[in-house]
Parts: structure tokens; sequence; C-alpha cells
């Protein structure tokens, strides 16, 4: 009985190197994802760690995973697009929105040990929390909500360098530009009539804001700042 749960575990651990592997080639390397260093370190990270039970064989999914709250996770390679358009450095202070199981916040901890992260899921903030106590990377949740943020009601934002929003936008997110670091680097996802599916680099740079797009990618909403007004007979 003990050789077969050796077996067993030894298989279940060859499926995630092996499925991690996969995400490098087919996933990374393969849709311009080339920086040396951090694929390097993706190779060893045992992604499938930061998900509860229940959604580890989904860790290395080319597919967005979508919650029963209404929270979702992005797939890899938009995490490390996003991750990468953001130039990061060691000295960065970093604002993710929507940090979910922490899948992004591992790439961002690989650069930086100051990352603020915003999460409305109760799930997620769970399993997020529990990565942070087992050591899978460092990172500190703000009391504030994903909506609250949009909505205006944000934490100063000025110290933050780089910031990260893991999900879509109806539109182009205008009060979080004006409100950044006038040296801020801001990176999205605009899915609207103008932008389709679109990650966004803006730079702000003395007072202006230039915009770079840097590729399609597969997600969900974060928010939208269109609400639809219900339909009344």
């Amino acid at each position: 009985m003990k050789v077969f749960i050796f077996c067993y575990k030894f298989l279940i651990t060859m499926n995630f190197e092996d499925a991690r592997n996969n995400m490098v080639l087919n996933q990374l390397r393969a849709n311009r994802i080339s920086n040396a260093s951090l694929i390097e370190k993706i190779e060893l990270f045992p992604r499938e760690d930061l998900y509860p039970d229940n959604y580890k064989h989904l860790s290395y999914s080319y597919r967005i995973i979508h919650l029963d709250d209404g929270r979702f996770v992005l797939p890899p390679l938009t995490s490390f697009h996003l991750a990468q358009a953001l130039n990061l450095t060691y000295d960065d202070a970093i604002l993710e929105i929507g940090s979910g199981f922490g899948t992004t916040t591992s790439i961002l901890n690989h650069f930086s040990q100051n990352i603020d992260c915003i999460e409305t899921s109760k799930k997620m903030i769970e399993s997020f929390n529990s990565s942070i106590k087992l050591g899978l990377f460092s990172a500190k949740l703000l009391k504030t909500d994903i909506e609250s943020f949009f909505m205006n009601k944000s934490p100063n934002i000025k110290k933050y360098q780089k910031i990260l929003i893991n999900g879509s936008l109806d539109a182009e997110p205008f009060q979080i530009i004006n409100k950044a670091d006038d040296n801020a680097q801001i990176v999205c996802i605009v899915d609207n009539a103008e932008f389709k599916h679109k990650i966004i680099k803006y730079q702000k740079v003395n007072g202006n804001c230039n915009r770079f797009i840097i590729d399609e990618a597969s997600s969900s909403f974060i928010f939208k700042y269109q609400k639809k007004e219900p339909f009344i007979f």
C-alpha cells in the first residue's frame, strides 16, 4: 500500500511538472514572453500550490477559470503579458487589482517585495493568505475591494510606480491614470468598441500620458464603468 501511495504521488507530481513545462513551451515561449530570468524561475515554481484542491487540475490551463462568486483567474499567458509590459525593477512599489489566488502576484514577486493587492472574493482571499503563510510569495492585501477601488474610493495610489489590473475594463482607466504618480505605468485590458481585448500600457511622463498597445488577450470583465440600467416593463 505504501508503495502504491508513493507511486501515485509521484505520478501527480510528474503531471504538474509536465503541465508546467508545456505552459512554458507552448504558452509563453511561443507567444513572445521573452524575459529569460523570469521564465527560468517559472520553470521551477509550483503554480499548482497557489490553487485550492478543487482547482489545482486547472492551474496550467490556457483558459479563463471562472469561480461561482463571479470572480475569475486569467490564463498564464495573459498574466505574463501584463507583468512583462510593466518593465519591472526590484525597486518598484506595485499595486495589483484583482489578485485572485496570487497567480500574477507570484510573477510580480520575482521582481519586487513591495506589492499591495486588492481582492473581493472571500474564497480567493482565503487562498491568497494561505499562500503567503506557506511562503509562496510576499504581498499585502489592502482593506478595500475591487468595486470600491474603481468607484473612486481607492487608497492613495501615488506611491506606486507600477499598477496592474487583472482583467478587462469597458473604458480606459483615466480616473486611475489621473490619480497615479507622474512617472507611473498602468497596464490593463480594454474591451470596448475602440479596443477589442487589447492589453494596453499607459505611461505617465511630465503630466502627459502615452498609450502603448501590447497585444490581444483572453479575459473577463473585472469592472464595468458603463452600468446597464435594468429593463422595466
